[in-house]
């Protein structure tokens, strides 16, 4: 189980679309989904070679902040170590990617965009700030993610 104060979002979201612009790179998709609640759109780049994707699929996806077994934060390390990674937790999953917030923007209707960086590949996430304000600039994040 997930510590509450490590996990950022937790939602199941429907692929919508993949690769409505084109297909950019040879092994990376684009894919445009929404949240099964309504709330969060979510546009992320995948790796299709690794993590097939299929439309009109739902998938779980799950951002924390640490895949550290005790309550505290990673310490901005990339190496974690291996004995403290909570392996019970990865093995739910089937794809999983490191990666840093590197922009957010609020507009006055509570709207937010989340964006993060999983070396090039990239997260954008927008919805309510009620859904999306445990996110903070140059937050380390983990993205784990399983077909449901």
């Amino acid at each position: 189980m997930v510590v509450a104060e490590k996990r950022l979002i937790d939602e199941y979201f429907k692929v919508e679309d993949i690769d409505q612009a084109g297909q950019s790179f040879k092994r990376v998709s684009r894919i445009k989904c929404k949240s099964k609640s309504g709330e969060v759109d979510m546009e992320l780049d995948v790796n299709i070679d690794i993590y097939p994707i299929d439309k009109g699929c739902e998938y779980r996806v799950l951002i924390v902040r640490s895949l550290g077994i005790s309550q505290e934060m990673d310490q901005g390390k990339y190496k974690p170590e291996f004995s403290q990674i909570d392996n019970e937790l990865l093995e739910k999953f089937q794809y999983a990617m490191f990666g840093r917030v590197f922009k957010m923007i609020k507009d006055q209707n509570k709207m937010i965009n989340v964006f993060a960086s999983f070396g090039g590949l990239i997260l954008k996430l927008s919805g309510k700030s009620e859904e999306l304000d445990k996110f903070a600039d140059d937050q380390r994040v983990y993205l784990l993610m399983r077909k449901a």
